[in-house]
């Protein structure tokens, strides 16, 4: 015979809690430095955001040039080839994560 049985209110359930978002990761970008990869595996998502000065951002096998202002992120899916550089003649400096499937978003 089948029995309902709660769990106390008070009781954490540690199953449902999703996992903390991994830390950002801070580079600074020289204008005159060379163009940064970053690989990014499959089923995993890189997010991108500028913190100072225009940050250009392409993927390997695309044709898209992205550039970020900052505040402005861009989240690119994987597998994917990442080249990250800066725009212009400023420098510039950029964060950004590597989320693998089941964690959420930085904040």
């Amino acid at each position: 015979m089948y029995q309902d049985r709660l769990l106390p209110a008070a009781a954490p359930c540690a199953y449902f809690t999703p996992p903390p978002p991994p830390p950002w990761r801070t580079q600074a970008l020289a204008a005159d430095a060379p163009v940064q990869r970053l690989r990014v595996p499959k089923r995993c998502m890189a997010v991108l955001e500028s913190l100072h000065g225009a940050v250009w951002l392409t993927m390997a096998g695309t044709l898209d040039d992205h550039f970020l202002a900052p505040g402005q992120r861009r989240y690119c899916p994987g597998p994917a080839l990442l080249f990250v550089g800066t725009q212009g003649q400023e420098a510039a400096t950029v964060r950004w994560v590597l989320l693998h499937p089941g964690q959420h978003g930085p904040a």
